[in-house]
């Protein structure tokens, strides 16, 4: 079996390296969702950099209260290999004692990092704020040539509650910050090459299930997944990630995404689980209690911009306030845990694994269709900033629905791209399977697209060129070619790992 290694974040690990090796005391917040890899970045920024790997000082933060976070640090520096943390061990006894340890580590050349950090924002750990501020404005203003702390969080509302709100007693204080977000497809390319998995059906499975979270990848490494042959690998997935019971993801989503949330809030993300997509007014209609004290617009504006959880999008042309927005789950794992892996959990419980799994599929394949449209949109973003293909994108809005009084005028179009410089709009049909882009399905496109252009507002672009893409995984020749004769450009999931 191939080695695992460490994947991407070569820019992250520049941008750190520059920060330790800048000569000066440094206060640096990273950020990202869970299991997007902030430890492990550490973690071989330590490896990679002898002259500190030895003076990292790691704590992850308990969800409890002050006795137990500082019976916790005092355990980390216990467990230290050079003797001045370990002698500093026994006087950490309180939030009061664990910030002055902090400073006192800093001031001798050592890098604290403090992991979930945002439990920061319980009113349990809260003063544990006002010490650390004393003890970073001390360290600011000494001028250190050496060490540093970094804080770690994953809920980037109560990371700006702590750090960016004025009224905290850390405001102003980070001299650095970096957001980590998922591997692109060009860090997953390097992952399916390494591991030996070369079908795009299974990129478009494991892209459906962890997008590009890396502690979801190096699980199902573990599994020895990637070993599966394409005609089994969705169902093993499901088998060996989700549905045994020594499978790592079995509780992943209940544990790390779900257990903020209660009530309402739940309603929603299951709802959009299984009506992705759907308006405001959908939502309202489907879930609002009268005499509910929470309103389901309060809970869906949480969940859009307080815990990321939901996006809410809008077609192309369509500004913030523009009543044709839409509602997704934003996150790749939770959408498929919600639709297909818990469903199948359930059903395995009273039922043979291979039954749940057999149930599971159709939701799966039904999840795919829409997991590769998005994922398509994510490519087009991708290779335009980094200059490779050919589109350069300047909306980055990609795709196109109205809602007409007449539903017979109702447009949907999966991808609307623009390229203002060449004068060029790109109209995208996305299918999971080559075989669904038949001569019913490229009318409707071709409908789709006329009623486009008569838009009053969209008729500026009949002066630039128009292309039609067909999109799907893969493409074989026998499909490929009359396709392309017909006028239509056929792009698939090998054409963009070719540009790689």
């Amino acid at each position: 079996m191939p080695k695992w290694g460490f994947y991407g974040r070569d820019d992250e690990l520049a941008e750190l390296g520059r920060l330790i090796r800048a000569g000066r005391w440094f206060f640096c917040r990273i950020e990202g969702r869970r299991r997007i890899g902030k430890t492990a970045l550490l973690s071989q920024l330590a490896r990679s950099h002898s002259e500190i790997d030895s003076r990292f000082i790691y704590m992850q933060v308990p969800d409890s209260d002050e006795r137990d976070v500082a019976m916790t640090f005092r355990r980390s520096l216990e467990n230290c290999e050079h003797e001045s943390p370990r002698s500093r061990a026994a006087s950490v006894v309180d939030f009061a004692t664990m910030a002055y340890a902090i400073g006192q580590l800093c001031k001798s050349g050592f890098v604290v990092v403090l992991d979930e950090f945002q439990y920061f924002t319980r009113s349990k750990l809260r003063a544990f704020n006002s010490f650390l501020q004393a003890q970073v404005d001390e360290l600011r203003n000494l001028s250190l040539p050496h060490g540093g702390l970094f804080v770690l969080g994953s809920l980037q509302s109560e990371m700006n509650a702590l750090l960016d709100d004025r009224a905290a007693p850390l405001y102003g204080r980070i001299t650095a910050q970096i957001k980590l977000g998922h591997w692109d497809f060009a860090d997953l390319m390097t992952v399916y090459r390494s591991q030996g998995v070369v079908n795009p059906s299974q990129w478009l499975t494991l892209w459906t299930f962890f997008e590009g979270v890396p502690k979801f990848y190096h699980d199902a490494y573990v599994q020895d997944l990637y070993a599966v042959g394409p005609h089994e690998f969705a169902e093993q997935l499901l088998t060996r990630m989700f549905l045994r019971s020594s499978s790592p993801l079995s509780e992943e989503a209940d544990t790390w995404f779900l257990r903020e949330l209660r009530g309402k809030a739940v309603s929603v993300l299951h709802y959009l689980a299984d009506h992705g997509g759907c308006t405001h007014g959908e939502l309202v209609s489907a879930l609002n209690d009268p005499h509910d004290s929470q309103p389901v617009t309060a809970v869906v504006g949480r969940l859009v911009n307080n815990y990321r959880m939901v996006d809410k999008l809008q077609p192309v042309f369509s500004d913030s306030k523009s009543r044709n927005a839409r509602y997704y789950l934003a996150d790749n794992f939770l959408r498929a845990w919600l639709s297909v892996a818990k469903p199948a959990r359930d059903a395995a419980r009273m039922s043979p694994v291979e039954k749940a799994v057999a149930i599971a599929m159709p939701r799966l394949r039904t999840l795919e269709g829409v997991s590769f449209e998005k994922l398509i949109r994510a490519l087009h973003i991708e290779m335009s900033r980094k200059g490779r293909g050919d589109f350069e994108v300047s909306d980055l809005k990609l795709g196109y629905w109205n809602r007409p009084r007449d539903m017979a005028r109702a447009i949907e179009i999966d991808l609307v791209a623009l390229d203002e410089p060449n004068r060029r709009v790109r109209f995208g049909s996305c299918k999971r399977s080559e075989s669904a882009h038949t001569a019913s399905s490229l009318s409707s496109f071709e409908a789709q697209i006329a009623n486009f252009m008569q838009i009053r507002e969209h008729r500026w672009l009949a002066e630039w060129a128009q292309e039609r893409v067909l999109f799907s995984p893969a493409f074989t020749a026998g499909i490929k070619a009359p396709l392309a004769a017909a006028g239509y450009r056929c792009i698939d999931l090998n054409d963009y790992a070719a540009l790689i």
